[in-house]
Order: structure tokens, then C-alpha cells, then sequence
């Protein structure tokens, strides 16, 4: 008889019995994990997923903001938003080809533009080192005309990197051919605005065609899907009314970079919106950014908008435009401005072309009108422009035009710095308002002479008839006696002034210029000595002036002779010298000049007003301001001023100093500053013309033309004075 079944299983061994438990416990545990994974999804998430499903048919598309409206201190309108039909390319979109040799071309680009920085450095080093210690000019030898050719040359403009050819892909060939056919433009440009912008903005949409007409816009929206990365769009684009004017004051827009997106001022700014790239554009984009609107857009799996009015209706938020903001600027004073400055160039016997101007409420800060010449038409930027373009409104041959120089030219400024040296003498009590000294056409020091100009002798002068005569003699000597005195007196109350530092005028790209002093020189000598020595070259050698730059030397007593008379290493902007001279008219108060005044609604209606650091006391004391406003009174009104023949038969007291500046090897460069104390209207103009001559031949006479307008005078002739002082 058989055994029983029970009896025939062979015995489970313990090692068999926990491997059973172990592998049956896992397939539990996984049984589990994916039973609670599915109730997770299914009932706690299931609403969200459904939501999400739901949006995956719905796109939301921005609808670009009007920026809002810039206008003067009258209400008249400089800026304003229009319409226009657009194309552009998606970068993220395009075959990798093209892509690559975007990035290629930028590195090519960079590095062409570093060589020029580069060339430009060693230039300065270079007319640096022929000024050095005297206002003596130096002829240079055949080499050293030979050097300064080709750093000028190379300086002036980077070299043309070649634009590469349209890739062998044919998704790229096609697309810009189809598209070429479509917009009436040759596919090479399209490829060479794809390659330019790209290289210069890589997480850009580059525009390849603006103000399009309906019938390409049409075509291209309704068949996006056979046009890979190209986007139709309806953008507004600035418009500028009167072209030229204060061109260089406003600015551009452009799409927000990654960087600027993780900057706080643009926090909740979404990536592809515009911003203000420059200018007044930039300093007040919160204001006049305005509000995106949105349309939410049903599609289908293709990503095809749904045209059933029933099923897909469209959501739409109106964007909301802009704030309005209003400036201080006069349009009439701006315009009376350029067109004098014009003028002042064409008069020149030097082959003037260039200068700058600011008129400004000494009061407060307010800029009246501000600007730079030559300008250009700022209509120009309201659409995407080409390299070309660019490159020729940055050129010197054109005069460079995109410069604001009126911030950003810095240059010596001649006897219009001798108020400043007056300051510094007079609270420092270096000398007295009645201080005599005898100019003897002459002044000495060590083995160099220096003298007025013309060789002009003065006899015995104080300080109010040095200002009137503007006696170089006169300052050479209180340059020499402050010299000798602890803390650099000079150059402490150059800065107090406003020199050597931005004014904190409310535009982007201000420059702070440079008021030389003992620490910066020395600096400069000790990196000199450490490369000559490194490179085995001969001191003040001209290799080493050609590797090293050209502080082959410390301070001494003749850079504060020189800093006396607002020459020398001195750099300063027109704006910095009418805020100095602001300081005089006011009472020995500091003021922030600002263009902007009020935030406006779209209907011109006041918001809120624009804020600014309050006024920087100085603690000048009123004797020396009075005898300072003395001898600019008696410059522009006195017997032997240098500039009352400019000024004679105007209405209104006028408080000026003539300027005439020496560049290196290019003609004299002239200046004009003053003030008129008018209780109800006061202004301070300054006025520098490159290439211009002495201060009384163009900067004055143009600065009269300014203030004629302000005081409305009716005297447009242009005054040009005869005196050939500094």
C-alpha cells in the first residue's frame, strides 16, 4: 500500500522556507507601492492631471505692452508707440548649422574688437607721453609718425570680420529661400541678419523684416507649421517726431537677457519682453514698460488654433500701455541748442565738425536741453539696422553721432577750469581777493617756461582780473604754491565740485572723467617701471612707451601747473563742468542734474514726481564766491573780458569763462561756460566744439545763441568774439 501524499513531499528546509517569505514579502511590498502609486494618481491627483490635460489644448499668448509716451516740460510729445507688422526668427528653432556659425562669427567679432580696444589704449599712452610736463607741443620723428598712423588706424575701426556663407543644410537653404520669396528680400540677407544678431544676442528673436504688408502676414500666420522657427508678429516700434533732435538722449529697446532677467529692478519681467537697452528707455523702463496682455488659444493636437466659435472661445486680456513720462527738457531750447552748436562748428577755421552743450536749472538740476552734435535720425533704431549702419554712426569719419558728449566726452577744459583753481586758492587761503602778482608774460619752473598766450604780459593782477583777462601766468603760479600743500588741495575741491566723479544724472553710459592727482600718477609710473623692467627696455624709451604706456613718470609740480589751467591729464564732460559752475551761481551747493520730472498717465495727468539727492553743501565761504562771480562778470561785460565783445548789447548779466584746450595733434578745442542769475529764469550753459578754436571764436558765441533763445532776446547773429587768451 502506497504511502500517503502527504507523506511523499519532500520537507521544506529553512533556508528554502525565508527565502520564500523573503521573495513573497518584496512582491508584497511591490504590489503595494503600486496599488498606492495608482490611488495617488487616480484619486488625490486625478483632478490636477485632468486640469493640466485640459491646458495642453490652451496657449497662452502674450500680447506686447504699449510703452508709454516721452514728452517735454511743455507737454509736447518726443516719443511716442506705433503699430507695425514684424518677422522674425527663432533662434532655439533654427538647425544647428546656422547656429554654429552664429557662435563662431561672435568669437571671430570679439576678438577683432579687442585688438581695436587694444590699438586705442596705446594711442592715448601715446599723445599721453608727447604732453607730459609742458604745455609745449613736440615735433615727432619719422618713426614715431609711422606708430601714431597705424594705432590711429587701428583704433578707429575693428577689422572686418568676413560673414560666412549659407550652410550646405537644405532645411536652412529652403527656409530662407521660401521665406525670401515671401518678404521680397534675398535669402543672403536673411542669413547675414540671422548671423549678426545671433552672435551679438544668442537667446534673441532676430527681426529679418519690419513693417511687412497684410498680405505676407497673413500667409506666413495661417502656414506657421511649414515655416519652422519664423514667427509673425504685431510689434510696436517707437517714432520719433523730430528725427535728430536729442537723438542721443533716448534710447533703445530689446528683448531681456538672461542675465537681466535675475536682476531685482526686473523681477517678474517674463523672458522675450523688451526693455530699454540705453538711455531714458533704460533709466525709466518700469514706468513706461506697461503691462502685457494675453489671449488664451484652444489647438489641437497639432498644434492648429481650433476655429469653432463655440467650443473655442478665445479669452482676452487687454494689455495696459505704459506710463507717460515727462522731462525737463525745453524742445525749443534743445533745438535753439543744436542748431547753435551746428553753427559754431561751421565757423570754425579748424575743420570743427563735432561738440556738445548742456543748459541746465542751477537750482535744482533740471537739464533744459542737453545734446551732442552730429546726431542722428533716432528713427533709425525704431527697427532692427544693419552692422553697416552701425558701424558707420560709430565711425570717427562720420564723427561718431551714437556719442552723447555732452556726458561721455571727456576732454581738458582749458581757463573754464580756472574758477575751480580760484576756489581751491582762495578757501584754502593760498591767497586773498587782493592779492597782488605781477604777470610777466612769463612763468618758470625748473628748466621749463611756461607763458600766456600770445605771450600776452598782464603787469600786476589779483585773481578777479586774472579771471577777466584769463592770465595763464597768474594760475601757472597758484598751480606752483598749491602744490606744495597736504591733502592736494586742487584736486580735493575739483572733486568737491563735481569733477572726476558721474554727477548721477539719471541717463546710463555717463563717464566720471579723471582729475589727476599724486596717487593715480605714481600708480601709474610704479605698472611703467615693473613692465620696463620685466622686458629689459631703457627708461622713457620709446619701446617702452610703446609697450609699457606713457606714465613714464611720478607727479610733479608741473602736472599741478598744468592742472591749474585745466590741462594736463585732466578729463572732464561738459556736464560736470555746468554742474561746477551751478555750485558758483547757487551759493556753493552741488546739484544732481536729472531729465526726468513727473510720471504721467496716458492722458497727461500727474501720478507722481521724480525724486533725486538733495543738494551737497559745500560751506564755500560768500567772499570768495563773490570775488569767483566778480571776475566772470567782468570776463563777459569788462574792458579787456575775453568774452565781452561776444556779449556786448545783451540784456541780461551774463558770468562766463572762455576755454581753449589743447588735444595732442589735433587743433585747439574751445569752451564756453556761464551762468545768467536771472531770479525768475536762472540757467547754465556749457558749450565745448571739438576742433573749435579759441574759447571766443565758436563755444561762446554759441552759448550766447542759447541764451537769447531761453531769455527770448530776439539777436539770432552769431557773435564771434576776437580775444585769443586761454
Amino acid at each position: 500500500m502506497p504511502p500517503p501524499l502527504d507523506e511523499r513531499r519532500p520537507t521544506m528546509s529553512p533556508q528554502l522556507a525565508r527565502r520564500v517569505a523573503i521573495l513573497g514579502g518584496a512582491a508584497l511590498v511591490l504590489f503595494a507601492a503600486l496599488f498606492f502609486r495608482l490611488w495617488f494618481l487616480e484619486i488625490l491627483s486625478g483632478n490636477s492631471y485632468v486640469s493640466q490635460a485640459a491646458q495642453n489644448r490652451v496657449r497662452k499668448i502674450r500680447i506686447e505692452a504699449p510703452r508709454g509716451d516721452i514728452v517735454d516740460r511743455n507737454g509736447r510729445t518726443l516719443v511716442k508707440t506705433r503699430q507695425a507688422a514684424v518677422v522674425q526668427v527663432l533662434p532655439n528653432l533654427l538647425p544647428a548649422a546656422e547656429r554654429d556659425l552664429a557662435a563662431t562669427y561672435g568669437q571671430r567679432v570679439s576678438a577683432a574688437e579687442r585688438v581695436r580696444l587694444a590699438a586705442a589704449a596705446q594711442l592715448r599712452d601715446f599723445d599721453r607721453t608727447r604732453r607730459k610736463g609742458s604745455r609745449k607741443r613736440h615735433r615727432l620723428n619719422a618713426a614715431q609718425t609711422r606708430h601714431r598712423r597705424v594705432l590711429l588706424r587701428g583704433s578707429r575701426k575693428a577689422k572686418a570680420v568676413p560673414l560666412p556663407p549659407i550652410p550646405a543644410d537644405p532645411r536652412v537653404r529652403r527656409l530662407f529661400d521660401r521665406l525670401g520669396r515671401i518678404l521680397a528680400i534675398r535669402p543672403a540677407t536673411i542669413h547675414r541678419r540671422v548671423i549678426q544678431q545671433v552672435a551679438q544676442t544668442p537667446y534673441a528673436a532676430v527681426t529679418v523684416k519690419t513693417d511687412i504688408g497684410p498680405a505676407a502676414f497673413n500667409y506666413l500666420l495661417e502656414r506657421q507649421a511649414e515655416f519652422p522657427g519664423i514667427r509673425p508678429e504685431v510689434r510696436y516700434l517707437r517714432s520719433y517726431p523730430y528725427g535728430q533732435l536729442a537723438a542721443q538722449l533716448f534710447g533703445t529697446l530689446g528683448e531681456i537677457s538672461p542675465h537681466e532677467l535675475k536682476l531685482k529692478r526686473y523681477r517678474g519681467v517674463q523672458p522675450g519682453v523688451r526693455i530699454g537697452k540705453e538711455g531714458l528707455e533704460q533709466a525709466y523702463d518700469r514706468y513706461l514698460r506697461g503691462e502685457d496682455g494675453y489671449y488664451r488659444q484652444v489647438v489641437d493636437a497639432l498644434g492648429r488654433a481650433c476655429d469653432d466659435p463655440v467650443k473655442c472661445a478665445v479669452r482676452r486680456v487687454k494689455p495696459q500701455q505704459g506710463q507717460q513720462l515727462k522731462l525737463t527738457l525745453d524742445l525749443g531750447l534743445q533745438r535753439a541748442a543744436t542748431q547753435a552748436v551746428e553753427r559754431a562748428a561751421a565757423a570754425s577755421a579748424y575743420g570743427a565738425r563735432a561738440g556738445a552743450f548742456v543748459a541746465m536749472d542751477p537750482r535744482n538740476g533740471d537739464v533744459l536741453a542737453l545734446g551732442s552734435v552730429p546726431s542722428f535720425d533716432a528713427n533709425l533704431f525704431a527697427k532692427p539696422i544693419s552692422q553697416e549702419t552701425y558701424d558707420r554712426l560709430s565711425s570717427d569719419a562720420a564723427g561718431k553721432p551714437l556719442l552723447d558728449r555732452a556726458i561721455a566726452g571727456v576732454y581738458p577744459t582749458g581757463s573754464t577750469f580756472k574758477p575751480i583753481t580760484s576756489v581751491a586758492a582762495l578757501e584754502s587761503g593760498t591767497i586773498t581777493p587782493g592779492t597782488p602778482y605781477t604777470d610777466t608774460g612769463s612763468f618758470k619752473l625748473g628748466p621749463q617756461t611756461f607763458v600766456n598766450a600770445k605771450n600776452a604780459k598782464y603787469g600786476t593782477i589779483n585773481i578777479v582780473d586774472a579771471l577777466r583777462v584769463s592770465s595763464d601766468v597768474f594760475f601757472y603760479n597758484l598751480g606752483n604754491q598749491l602744490y606744495g600743500q597736504k591733502g592736494q588741495v586742487l584736486q580735493t575741491w575739483a572733486r568737491r565740485l563735481g569733477l572726476g566723479r558721474p554727477t548721477g544724472i539719471d541717463l546710463p553710459g555717463e563717464f566720471a572723467g579723471l582729475v589727476p592727482d599724486r596717487q593715480w600718477r605714481d600708480h601709474g609710473f610704479r605698472l611703467y617701471e615693473q613692465c620696463r623692467k620685466k622686458y629689459g627696455l631703457g627708461f622713457q624709451s620709446q619701446a617702452a612707451l610703446f609697450k609699457c604706456g606713457g606714465i613714464d613718470r611720478g607727479y610733479s609740480a608741473g602736472d599741478n601747473v598744468n592742472l591749474a589751467v585745466g590741462q594736463g591729464d585732466l578729463q572732464a564732460t561738459p556736464l560736470q563742468m555746468a554742474t561746477a559752475y551751478s555750485a558758483v551761481e547757487n551759493g556753493g551747493k552741488v546739484v544732481t542734474p536729472h531729465l526726468g520730472s513727473e510720471i504721467e498717465s496716458g492722458q497727461g495727468s500727474r501720478l507722481q514726481g521724480l525724486k533725486f539727492p538733495s543738494r551737497r553743501t559745500l560751506g564755500i565761504s560768500d567772499t570768495t564766491l563773490n570775488t569767483i562771480r566778480e571776475g566772470l562778470h567782468q570776463a563777459a561785460s569788462a574792458q579787456g573780458g575775453t568774452s565781452a565783445d561776444v556779449f556786448k548789447g545783451f540784456p541780461y548779466p551774463v558770468y562766463g569763462k572762455t576755454g581753449t584746450a589743447e588735444r595732442g595733434l589735433n587743433p585747439d578745442q574751445s569752451w564756453y561756460v556761464c551762468y545768467v542769475p536771472n531770479p525768475a529764469r536762472p540757467i547754465v550753459v556749457a558749450v565745448t566744439i571739438e576742433r573749435g578754436g579759441f574759447g571766443a571764436e565758436t563755444a561762446a558765441p554759441a552759448a550766447r545763441l542759447i541764451l537769447a533763445k531761453w531769455f527770448g532776446v530776439n539777436d539770432s547773429a552769431f557773435h564771434a568774439g576776437s580775444d585769443t587768451s586761454r
